[in-house]
């Protein structure tokens, strides 16, 4: 900082200056300039185009510039921006030296991208966008050639209540899918209104339950004879299973058998033992009569079901059937092997996992 006497001083010493410039030209001027003779004007220039503004690139960074640098996942990501454009460039990033206009796909990879959900779970499809601007975005389901608009900018258009947008700050325009069935399954496009589009496919496929019905030796069945006084014993064989344990729920109210569509209360005993991905439930009855024969059923909730017809014969089992090898084995054999068979496939799927 100055002292203030110092800018009083310097400013008197200008203005001193001044004065004898004006003295001594004032006195040099008429020697200059003889009588009659008069100073000429500067020349007009000719009429012509006026010049138009310079090319952009004289201007395009004119100037303050300031960078911001966002960690954009595992990438370096500089975005420029200036002050004092007279001509602004489109918006852009800079991702590892390269230019990227926007708006652009944050994840990596618009093609291809496969999601595998269970029957009844919920699932998340995400969409970041950077820079987006002032453009679109659209969710669409494309399945069996038939386009289902879902969603435009942040409402939702789907009359399917399961189905909205779920937004999460800043840029992912999330689209979120409560209780899929496997009418669900199918190609999702999240499409930026760019020209041409922007757009990033995600491949949805959904998953059931599995059931069906074994005999002892782990065969699926659908038909089996009993002697009358025998006991009947049916397994059924639940895969596919493992989104519904994660949430807590009880398999065994699950999984239950019907004969001829009614539901099997009384006289009969059903176990379920929960495994990895899998459950077992084992039907008993016993002892069986005439009556017992029908179309027996079993059903994970009412995301699967399988049957089996079984019949209930007087005396022995006719020879023809005895020779094709339908016949039921001796009950207490039977009842051992088929515990032996259970036991030894649960020991192969602890192995496993």
């Amino acid at each position: 900082m100055y002292p203030i006497s110092s800018i009083f001083t310097t400013k008197r010493k200008q203005e001193s200056i001044k004065s004898d410039l004006s003295t001594v030209i004032a006195q040099i001027a008429p020697s200059l300039i003889s009588e009659g003779t008069t100073i000429p004007s500067p020349p007009h220039p000719e009429p012509g185009p006026v010049p138009g503004p310079p090319p952009i690139s004289s201007f395009a960074y004119l100037g303050r510039h300031d960078t911001n640098k966002i960690e954009l996942g595992a990438t370096n990501v500089t975005r420029h921006h200036s002050t004092s454009h007279i001509y602004r460039s489109k918006p852009h990033f800079y991702v590892s030296g390269a230019r990227v206009d926007g708006p652009f796909f944050e994840e990596a990879g618009t093609e291809g991208n496969n999601v595998t959900a269970q029957v009844g779970s919920t699932i998340n499809l995400d969409c970041r966008i950077g820079l987006l601007g002032d453009k679109t975005v659209t969710w669409t389901q494309k399945r069996n050639q038939i386009i289902n608009l879902l969603t435009v900018g942040r409402n939702t258009h789907s009359k399917d209540e399961r189905i909205h947008l779920a937004f999460r700050y800043p840029n992912n325009f999330r689209l979120q899918i409560s209780y899929v069935t496997k009418r669900d399954d199918g190609m999702y496009e999240c499409q930026v209104a760019t020209h041409p589009p922007k757009v990033k496919r995600i491949y949805l496929t959904i998953t059931s339950p599995e059931v069906k019905i074994v005999d002892e030796y782990l065969r699926e069945v659908h038909e089996r004879y009993y002697r009358r006084g025998s006991s009947l014993v049916l397994t059924c064989l639940a895969t596919n299973i493992g989104t519904f344990e994660k949430n807590g729920t009880d398999i065994t109210n699950m999984i239950y058998w019907e004969r001829d569509n009614l539901l099997i209360k009384n006289g009969s005993k059903s176990n379920v033992t929960k495994e990895t991905n899998s459950a077992i439930s084992t039907l008993t009855i016993a002892p069986l009569e005439r009556t017992h024969s029908g179309n027996y059923s079993c059903s994970f909730g009412n995301y699967a079901k399988t049957s089996i017809t079984v019949h209930v014969l007087n005396g022995e089992l006719p020879a023809a059937i005895q020779s094709a090898g339908v016949a039921s084995t001796p009950p207490a054999m039977g009842m051992i092997l088929a515990l032996f068979l259970l036991w030894c496939f649960f020991m192969c799927i602890k192995r496993k996992f």
